[in-house]
C-alpha cells in the first residue's frame, strides 16, 4: 500500500493504493500525519480508486484521519471506494459520518 499526495486549490487529496489493511498502514499513516502537519489546508480528500479491500484497521485509520480534520475544522470526505469497501463502510455506519463522492471533480466541488 501506498499514498500519493496532491493538492487542488486549497484542497489535499491522498490517493491511497492497494489494500487498506493493518500490515500496511504505518507508512501510509506517516506519510498524511507528516503531510497534514505541514499544510495549512484542512479540506482532505481520500481517493479510495485504486483500494481493492479495507479491514478493520483500515476502518480505524480513516476515523484517525477524519477525526484529525475535524479537529482543525475542516471538510473531510472519501472518493469512489469500490463496492466491498463501500459495504464495509456502509456497515460500521461511517457514510453517516462523511461524504463519499463518486469523482474527484465532485468532490472537490463540494468540499
Amino acid at each position: 500500500m501506498k499514498c500519493e499526495t496532491k493538492k487542488v486549490g486549497n484542497v489535499t487529496i491522498f490517493v491511497i493504493v492497494g489494500d487498506v489493511v493493518f500490515s500496511h498502514l504505518n507508512e501510509v499513516r506517516e506519510v498524511i500525519k507528516k503531510e497534514m502537519a505541514d499544510t495549512s489546508s484542512n479540506k482532505v480528500l481520500l481517493d479510495l480508486t485504486k483500494v481493492g479491500m479495507i479491514d478493520s484497521a483500515g476502518v480505524g485509520f480513516i476515523v484517525s484521519v477524519y477525526k484529525t480534520v475535524l479537529s482543525s475544522k475542516g471538510s473531510f470526505a472519501l472518493i469512489n471506494p469500490n463496492e466491498a469497501v463501500e459495504s464495509v463502510l456502509q456497515t460500521v455506519g461511517l457514510t453517516r459520518l462523511f461524504k463519499v463522492y463518486e469523482s474527484e471533480d465532485e468532490a472537490i466541488k463540494a468540499i
